[in-house]
């Protein structure tokens, strides 16, 4: 943000400073949910395995499903915070409501891991 020269050219950098601060938190909470939608995915495939043969199933898979899913948990805990951000900044900015950022941003229930 440069020096500005009259207060239309300061309020046209303020504008553009809170849109780039909002589209990098946005960017940032599609980033980790996408992530943590792809760590499900492989999870949901190591359940069926483990479910199709309960006990055939070895301490390994079983140990690497649950690693699965505590990186799971751990990119819906970040994405919670980036949402809990992204309601700040939105605030900040003015926006009193946030119903559509919760629609377009709905955060996953986290997973518990499975017992031996």
């Amino acid at each position: 943000m440069g020096v500005c020269r009259d207060i239309s050219e300061c309020q046209i950098d303020f504008v553009k400073e809170m849109a780039e601060g909002l589209g990098g938190t946005g960017l940032l909470l599609d980033s980790l949910l996408e992530k943590a939608n792809l760590v499900k995915s492989k999870i949901v495939i190591m359940l069926a395995e483990y479910q199709a043969k309960p006990s055939a199933v070895s301490s390994i898979l079983i140990n690497n499903l649950n690693r699965h899913i505590r990186e799971y948990n751990s990119l819906v805990d970040k994405a919670e915070d980036a949402l809990r951000w992204l309601l700040i900044q939105r605030e900040a900015c003015g926006f009193r409501t946030h119903k559509n950022v919760n629609v377009h941003y709905p955060i996953p229930p986290k997973l518990k891991p499975v017992k031996k």
